[in-house]
Order: C-alpha cells, then structure tokens, then sequence
C-alpha cells in the first residue's frame, strides 16, 4: 500500500507512520509539508492521501481540490486539529472521504481508515454528534419529519457506517435499515449517503453535544 501524507509538523508524521504499520505489512509511506510540494507528487501511484488543512502557502482546502482533480479515484482523509465544523463540511462537499482529528487514539486512526479503503466516509461523533430532537428542527420544507428510529439510522449513517454496522448496533434487520435510508436520503432531498450527512447537519439535525 502506497500512503502519501501531507503536514507540516515532523513529530506528528513520526508518530503517524508508525501507527499506519498497522494498516499493512508492504507499507510505502511519502510526506511532504505542503500542497505545493504534494501536488508535484500526486502522479505516482497511490492508494491513501492523508492531508492537514493548516498548511503553509497552498491552504489544504484549495489542495484537496487539486489532488481530487488529479487522482479521483484515490481516497483522500483530513487529519487536522483543527475540528472548525464548517471546513470539515466544506472538505467533504470537496471530495474528502472523512475527518480525522489528531487527537484521535491509534485504534480510532486505523478504524476509520479501514473504514474508508473499504469505501465508506469516516465523520467522528465529536463532529456531527448530537441531534436536536425538536420537531421544529426535524420537519423539511413538505412538513415532514423523520422518526426517533430515523434520527438514530441517520447519525450512524452521518459518522460513515454501512447498513450492515447500523443493523447491528440498533438491533434490526438489514432490510430495515435500507428502508429508513431510502426514507432519510428522500426527506433530505439528496442523492447519497455523503450528501445525507452534510445536509442534516446543515438543517440542524446534527448538532455539536456542547
């Protein structure tokens, strides 16, 4: 596996590449400090792109962008200790495939990037975290509202889970769950799990617990 990490603080890049061993035995592991410089690398092969966006010249939302552009198909990751709610949204509308925060734990690290090499998007609970159970906040433009089991199918959807890691941890059917999705993405007008996340949250059905 070919890894290219782009931050500009050396310690935590230490200390990064030795929790990302875990990921896989054959590890290729690239850094650079800026956009500027990754984007000089971004036409070799690579499998995972994890980026910092606090950077040095290039800020790392205009280089998000341009890597995207140049390898599509390639899943990026944020990985900041900056958890400003509205850049998170704003990488993921961009083509991010989850946030990461620095603080978060070895286990959490390689969870959730399991999590999106197996094709799902990482968003941690201390981001999109606590919903607001009023039903002034829970009704779209047609007066709808979606139901406490909905609300819960919804945030564990938001954080990244596929149908099968939401049935098991709200006990119900797999087939339950695919209903209450399709019954999510309709209510918020979207066309995907992604795009479910970023709208909720921007309708103020995701709210931070503080």
């Amino acid at each position: 596996m070919n890894i290219l990490l782009i931050d500009d603080h050396p310690l935590f890049l230490e200390g990064l590449r030795h929790v990302l061993q875990q990921l896989d035995d054959a590890l290729s592991i690239q850094s650079c400090g800026s956009c500027e410089e990754a984007l000089v690398l971004v036409e070799d092969d690579f499998d995972l792109v994890l980026l910092d966006i606090n950077l040095p010249g290039m800020s790392g939302l205009d280089g998000l962008q341009q890597i995207r552009h140049r390898m599509p198909a390639t899943p990026l990751v944020v990985m900041s200790a900056s958890e400003d709610r509205n850049k998170v949204l704003r990488a993921i509308e961009l083509g991010a495939k989850g946030f990461i925060p620095k603080s978060s734990t070895p286990d959490v690290i390689i969870n959730a990037l399991q999590l999106v090499l197996s094709g799902g998007v990482y968003l941690p609970m201390a981001v999109l975290e606590t919903v607001n159970s009023s039903q002034s906040k829970s009704g779209n433009a047609d007066g709808q509202n979606l139901t406490p089991r909905q609300i819960e199918v919804l945030m564990l959807l938001a954080e990244g889970h596929s149908n099968k890691t939401i049935a098991n941890r709200l006990a119900m059917a797999e087939n339950t769950v695919r209903v209450h999705v399709s019954a999510i993405l309709r209510y918020l007008g979207v066309n995907n799990r992604t795009e479910a996340g970023v709208a909720a949250s921007r309708m103020g059905l995701l709210v931070d617990s503080e």
